[in-house]
């Protein structure tokens, strides 16, 4: 029977198999977006609490390592499943701009200050647990 030709039961099967091994394999998505979150909650308490070229220096080479790995760890990961792409657009989007307030504010009233900065990080690390979040719960992590 060519796969054109399969019952509508059988393809359903198929389908839903495919959508289960799919979800299965695509738990690394929940990994890369805890692990964004660490890093930006890290990169984001380093930029704020250490001054002047030392806090700049230490955050962005953790940063851009970490980028880097991730990049490198997604690019070789075979599936991802449906709606990933949305769900991560969402959260660099919402990253972008909460690590742009607290930045903005931060460096321009609260320099080296823990009580803005430690809620700062913590901010800035909420789109990536969140993402996982709604990851985990899409693909039944």
């Amino acid at each position: 029977m060519a796969m054109n030709e399969m019952d509508p039961a059988a393809a359903l099967a198929q389908a839903q198999q495919l959508k289960t091994s799919v979800d299965r394999r695509s738990h690394w998505v929940v990994r890369y977006q805890l692990a964004y979150g660490t890093v930006s909650f890290a990169m984001v308490l380093t930029l704020g609490l250490l001054r002047g070229p030392l806090g700049v220096g230490l955050s962005m080479g953790l940063w851009m390592s970490a980028i880097l790995v991730l990049s490198v760890y997604a690019a070789r990961q075979p599936v991802a499943h449906r709606g990933m792409a949305a769900t991560h657009g969402v959260m660099i989007g919402v990253w972008a701009v909460l690590y742009g307030i607290v930045l903005g504010f931060g460096v321009a009233f609260f320099r080296g200050e823990l009580v803005w900065w430690l809620p700062g990080a913590v901010l800035v690390a909420l789109p990536g647990f969140g993402a996982a979040w709604v990851t985990a719960r899409r693909v039944r992590a």
